[in-house]
């Protein structure tokens, strides 16, 4: 389907008066004679050429996607300014959520680069905390520019529903020092900094971070996912391994026996989600390899857990100062 290109690129350009190799030469910095070479052959732009096109002649990449395993065909969500929030991300995880438990046999992969976003969302302050940063600091949001961080008193988790729909598939996790201390940075990053408004806000979001790590133990003691709410409600079951040398994006695999999607959230480009199955092969195969290097932390693994989910966690805690 690549072979469409050229012709979309020629109309598109006569539609601006414009040389296709003048614009496609100026637009990727080469020759004009270069340009022409690879609009007759465009199996030969590069991945990040490709993007560049798109965006400049508003191209649908998946419209030159062939149906064959070779190809990546998926959903890309950019972090950039077009962006308006997180809404967008969450939406794609609910939406996934969703379809993963109408499926027979759910099942979560997941490889945390940070604690899995379902878990922030049962606290108020602290999914507030996150989501702010993410909107301020990373997608920029102009809005927020020089705004502290601030949440009612009474502020109830806007996406709880993530949160209750996670509850309900089993799932294996990955975690690494990373995951359990990057939150802990940010929180001592915005305290340093003065951009809590308050005292009681940094107290907010530090204790139900606290209780966030102690949810964590116990779903992992216990083997299976809890609501910290009706913690006699009994979730899906779960399991968590620890990896000290894992160092990756954040990446799950949604799987059942009908299909399995693979998502990938990278601070550098994005979100990709596909069903494409190299893409989710290879995905998968990056999880269970964490995890068969790692160390079972869930049910018999009362000795690692504890000094990884506790006394660990206490000495990066007093470290930071971050004492309550």
């Amino acid at each position: 389907m690549i072979k469409k290109l050229p012709q979309i690129l020629h109309e598109k350009s006569r539609q601006r008066g414009l040389r296709t190799a003048a614009i496609v030469a100026d637009l990727l910095h080469i020759s004009e004679d270069s340009a022409y070479r690879r609009i007759k052959r465009p199996e030969s732009f590069k991945a990040d050429e490709l993007v560049l096109l798109a965006r400049e002649f508003r191209i649908n990449l998946n419209s030159l996607v062939d149906h064959s395993n070779d190809w990546l065909q998926g959903n890309y969500i950019g972090f950039d300014q077009e962006n308006p929030s997180a809404d967008t991300f969450y939406e794609l995880l609910k939406q996934r959520l969703d379809r993963t438990l109408r499926l027979n046999a759910p099942k979560v992969l997941y490889g945390a680069k940070e604690i899995p976003f379902f878990y922030y969302m049962w606290f108020p302050h602290l999914s507030a905390f996150k989501e702010f940063i993410w909107n301020r600091d990373f997608l920029h949001r102009s809005d927020l520019s020089g705004t502290l961080f601030h949440a009612e008193a009474h502020l109830q988790p806007r996406h709880i529903a993530l949160a209750e729909r996670y509850l309900k598939i089993p799932s294996e996790e990955v975690w690494s020092y990373e995951t359990l201390f990057s939150t802990l940075y940010q929180i001592q990053h915005y305290r340093e900094c003065g951009l809590f408004a308050e005292e009681q806000d940094y107290r907010n979001v530090m204790g139900e971070f606290d209780a966030l790590v102690e949810l964590i133990f116990e779903q992992a003691e216990k083997g299976h996912k809890i609501n910290p709410y009706l913690p006699k409600l009994k979730g899906a079951s779960y399991k968590l391994y620890f990896n000290a040398l894992t160092n990756v994006d954040n990446s799950l695999v949604f799987d059942s026996e009908k299909d399995q999607v693979a998502v990938v959230c990278s601070s550098l480009s994005g979100v990709i989600t596909s069903d494409c199955e190299p893409w989710v092969a290879a995905t998968r195969r990056w999880i269970e390899t964490c995890i068969a290097s790692g160390t079972l932390l869930s049910s018999s693994g009362s000795g690692p857990r504890s000094r990884f989910l506790r006394q660990e966690y206490k000495t990066k805690k007093d470290w930071l100062g971050l004492r309550l």
